[in-house]
């Protein structure tokens, strides 16, 4: 009798599995992707590296620089690899403005100043290419990021205050601090700076920055204007710089040493007296 049971038993579970797999359960979710790689050049990753990741975010810059905390990321990827590591995103089915790779100190909150390298495209563009993903089209491949270590290996920072005068053009885009050891006069001389922040507000009455660089004399710390027609490095717009407090007007110089950091290195921002007529 009970061999009967059992062999009852094994038959139900049986044809169970059976039916089960014969069951239409409906359509798999379908997945988004962007992926690639990310390329590392200059330098190692400092010591204080706590993680790194690749967010893609929506809006760039956000309106509020947090928000890209709640938006798509790969996850902590292994900055030890070598210089050549590969990544991927689950994503929704939007446009991304910015594909970027983000580095975070140990112990600290991440903050978009450890902007490593973002997508560029195929050619090396000064702005970040929006990544598009759609129901037709729903893996993004090849984003790959060439990022740069010496960006954020920094010993010291420096910070200061922006305040604007004026009503802002509708046409703004994106501003870019940047802190020179000395003045740029030529493209390559925009592309070299290492010192450089993509995430100030638009469209504000004052704001703060706070930018790691390392020891040394800064003789040009200044706030450059990027209009919607940007179509390259000469037409970025000066819209102020750190001046010299005994001489107003002159750009004024910063000299900040090992284990000191340098505060009120405030810019002003008047918008009437600039010409923004080469950018319509």
């Amino acid at each position: 009798m009970r061999n009967i049971v059992f062999f009852l038993l094994i038959s139900c579970i049986v044809m169970i599995v059976l039916y089960s797999c014969e069951v239409d359960h409906g359509l798999k979710p379908e997945t988004y992707k962007i992926k690639g790689k990310i390329l590392f050049a200059h330098g190692e990753p400092p010591e204080n590296t706590g993680r790194i990741e690749v967010f893609a975010i929506k809006e760039f810059p956000p309106q509020d620089p947090q928000n890209f905390l709640y938006l798509s990321r790969s996850g902590p990827l292994n900055f030890n690899a070598g210089n050549q590591i590969s990544y991927e995103i689950l994503v929704s089915p939007t446009d991304y403005d910015l594909v970027g790779l983000v580095w975070r100190e140990k112990d600290k909150d991440w903050d978009l100043t450890g902007l490593m390298g973002f997508y560029t495209g195929e050619g090396s563009s000064l702005l970040p290419v929006t990544v598009e993903v759609s129901k037709e089209e729903r893996i993004a491949s090849d984003i790959n990021i060439y990022a740069i270590w010496d960006r954020v290996s920094k010993d010291t920072k420096i910070r200061g205050n922006i305040t604007y005068e004026g009503e802002w053009p509708e046409d703004t885009q994106l501003l870019l601090l940047a802190i020179y050891t000395i003045a740029p006069t030529s493209e390559i001389g925009y592309l070299l700076f290492e010192n450089v922040d993509y995430t100030q507000s638009l469209f504000v009455e004052s704001s703060d920055y706070e930018l790691a660089v390392n020891t040394g004399v800064y003789n040009y710390i200044v706030l450059y204007w990027i209009g919607k027609n940007i179509s390259d490095l000469s037409d970025l717009i000066v819209l102020g710089v750190y001046e010299n407090p005994s001489t107003p007007g002159q750009p004024g110089t910063i000299d900040v040493r090992s284990g000191e950091e340098a505060d009120h290195v405030d810019i002003h921002v008047n918008f009437e007296s600039i010409d923004f007529s080469g950018n319509e």
